[in-house]
């Protein structure tokens, strides 16, 4: 093998691994930060087409294996092909880590409006209406999420869909694609393990629904 065929070998598979690891992590770390949007929820989609190939085009390399004009050459596809499907599944739980992280951080910047309206709740025996109805006496102003792809929170009052709790707040949190992630919080606590579109995971005293 030639240097420049070495060399070859091992940028390319590199490159390959390189470009959904950056682009996925800084995708998501961008999408939770309070400047983010969701213009860029189906790049994950995109950059997961070429991972759903990559088992068939490593198997069709393997053919070419057995040729001496194509051998390195369906190496260099087969390494390529490797690298990439380990970077993107790598990819995937790094994305994973830095949206759970991002919710913790949400849950914990969330706890002056939960206090404001459990204020209101003990003040004035019942839940407030709206949100509004917290402004100027409770907040100054109605806080949003800090995050720029889910910048609202919505505040709901049905006791009957959300395990009896009187009020709920609700943050819708789709991660890419056809996709109703939420982000809840029940002033009981009380989440069933699957409901509202998916399994539910605890964050701090909220409960983020993985569709």
């Amino acid at each position: 093998m030639t240097r420049t065929k070495l060399l070859v070998s091992i940028v390319v598979p590199l490159v390959l691994g390189g470009i959904p690891y950056a682009v996925m992590t800084q995708e998501e770390a961008f999408r939770v930060g309070s400047n983010g949007t969701k213009a860029f929820f189906t790049l994950g989609m995109l950059l997961g087409l070429p991972a759903i190939a990559s088992p068939v085009v490593l198997l069709l390399s393997f053919v070419g294996l057995f040729f001496r004009k194509t051998q390195w050459a369906s190496a260099l596809v087969a390494l390529g092909s490797v690298s990439y499907l380990v970077a993107f599944l790598i990819s995937l739980r790094r994305c994973e880590s830095i949206r759970m992280k991002a919710f913790h951080q949400l849950a914990e910047r969330s706890q002056p409006l939960v206090a404001a309206i459990r204020e209101f709740e003990l003040k004035n025996g019942r839940p407030p209406g709206s949100l509004n109805e917290l402004v100027p006496g409770f907040l100054p102003g109605i806080p949003g999420t800090g995050m720029g792809a889910y910048p609202q929170y919505q505040y709901l009052t049905n006791p009957v869909v959300y395990q009896g709790n009187p009020w709920v707040l609700a943050i819708d949190t789709p991660s890419g694609g056809i996709n109703f992630d939420k982000f809840l919080y029940f002033p009981k606590t009380n989440y069933p393990h699957e409901g509202y579109g998916g399994r539910l995971e605890r964050v701090g005293d909220w409960a983020y629904v993985h569709e």
